[in-house]
């Protein structure tokens, strides 16, 4: 069995800029990168994380490509639909955060690259997620400045660290950051549930009372909509939420039942 629950909610009243998709035996979360003022591209963030998406769905089914070379491949594809339009050389050109699982066989792989996260519940019932972290310890943060309305890390910092040596690493214009994801897979008798997110859902984790199992209770009786309602109820209340950039995030949520 591969069944799949899903949800996408936008933060506000601008465009979603999340999205999921997902086949008989894949699934995927994308989180496009809210957009800097001046990033060379004619496109807006929505437009270059449905192109990944589907460059992604075109080839994540076959299982002989590995996960690495899947994300590459979609990078390349949409990057040669807007290089004679756009600078995609500019450090901020749209980018994504990226978060996948495939059955292949008898294994459960996975990729994250960002801030995305999956997660597999077992019988056990065992959870276990994996996330890139390296957004978290890039060096020399600097504080945040108020960016085409958003407070957020300088631009002359990001082209620093971003899909650089030592920072953090997003898809954007360059196929080479998908080597930098990290994968791995788990035995798919371990896993019950997968459950997918962006970082708009996991910011229920600065929540003590929200654990993994938690959400995935939740997810598996109530739905994805149920855990984004609660982050919306967790961004209005709780005093964690006012080190965000922003209230309320883009949040999605895939919750993939294996048995």
């Amino acid at each position: 069995m591969f069944e799949v629950v899903g949800a996408s909610r936008a933060g506000g009243a601008a465009a979603n800029e999340d999205s999921f998709r997902h086949g008989d035996s894949w699934a995927l979360v994308l989180d496009g990168i809210t957009r800097y003022p001046d990033d060379g591209c004619v496109h807006d963030v929505p437009w270059y994380v449905e192109g990944l998406g589907a460059a992604v769905a075109a080839r994540v089914g076959d299982s002989r490509i590995g996960l690495k070379a899947v994300l590459a491949e979609a990078i390349e594809a949409v990057s040669a639909r807007h290089a004679g339009t756009c600078d995609l050389g500019n450090p901020v050109t749209p980018g994504a955060t990226v978060g996948i699982v495939r059955v292949a066989g008898a294994s459960v792989e996975w990729l994250v690259l960002g801030d995305c996260e999956v997660s597999r519940r077992g019988r056990d019932p065992y959870i276990e997620g994996k996330s890139d972290g390296r957004l978290l310890r890039v060096p020399d943060r600097p504080e945040s400045v108020d960016v085409g309305g958003v407070w957020r890390w300088p631009v002359e910092y990001v082209a620093r660290v971003r899909n650089r040596e030592g920072g953090y690493w997003v898809a954007a214009a360059d196929p080479g950051a998908a080597a930098m994801a990290f994968t791995g897979s788990w035995p798919v008798e371990s896993a019950d549930e997968l459950l997918l997110c962006t970082d708009g859902l996991t910011r229920l984790h600065a929540h003590p009372e929200y654990t993994s199992h938690l959400m995935f209770e939740v997810a598996a009786a109530e739905g994805v909509e149920a855990l984004i309602d609660l982050v919306r109820e967790f961004e209005e209340h709780h005093p964690a939420a006012g080190g965000w950039s922003k209230r309320h995030d883009d949040a999605t949520g895939v919750l993939v039942r294996l048995r």
